[in-house]
Order: C-alpha cells, then structure tokens, then sequence
C-alpha cells in the first residue's frame, strides 16, 4: 500500500467547509519568527517553506510543506510567538485554523478524545521546549 493511499487528501475536503481560506501571492512571508501566533495553516494548493532566521545572514531552510500538510501549529497550541517563519515563493491557498475555531471544536468533542488531544498538546509543547542543559 502506498504511503499516501489518500487519506490526506479526503481529510483535508472533510474539514475545508468549516474553515477560513486564506491567498497569499508570490514571494509574500505567511508569518514572520517572533510574530504572535494563534492561527495554524494547512497547505491547499502552492508552496510553503518553513525557515529559521529568515532573511538573515544565517537564515536556515527547515522544510517545505507538502499539500494537506498543517504549519503552524505549535505556537496556536502553546499560545507563544513563532519560533520560525513561514515563506510561499510561487503563491498559495491555506485553510486557516484560529484558537477560537479550535476551541470550539474542542469544546464539542467526545471528553475522551478532548482529553487525548490536549494530552497530546502537552506533550509536543513539552518535547519542543528549550531545554536548560545546567552547567556552572
């Protein structure tokens, strides 16, 4: 079986009914590191690419988002500003995803799998974390 068989694709269709969309045009920055979050992204149609530093002497390539892909993410979930920037070079559509949509379906879902997501939420937050290393 295909790594791919689909299922992105019909997932992505399940869920564009219900959220905003958004066009951004060539070369157009989707949001800047240390912009305040509160919206995740997820790639309909065009290109995004993920980077650190962005236009700076050390700016670094972190990845290219691929169609169904979500971005964005961690900073809606741990509320904290981005900690890397979003770029289209060709253009793009994305579904956009606010705190506000998020938490409303959160407070419409079966308590098992509210409890299992911001368990989940928790624990990427918690991995993704700087990590104080000590040291004298």
């Amino acid at each position: 079986m295909p790594e791919n068989s689909g299922d992105d694709e019909y997932e992505v269709k399940a869920i564009k009914h219900v959220l905003d969309r958004r066009v951004f045009k060539a070369n157009s920055p989707i949001f800047i590191e240390g912009d305040k979050g509160g919206v995740a992204y997820i790639l309909l149609r065009g290109d995004v690419t993920i980077y650190a530093g962005f236009q700076t002497p050390n700016q670094k390539k972190l990845m290219t988002m691929s169609t169904g892909q979500m971005f964005g993410e961690l900073s809606l979930m741990a509320d904290e500003r981005r900690t890397a920037s979003a770029y289209t070079e060709n253009g793009c559509e994305l579904l956009l995803i606010s705190q506000a949509k998020l938490q409303s379906k959160l407070d419409e879902a079966d308590p098992f799998l509210k409890y299992w997501i911001e368990y989940l939420s928790k624990r990427v937050i918690d991995l993704t974390a700087p990590k104080d290393m000590g040291g004298a």
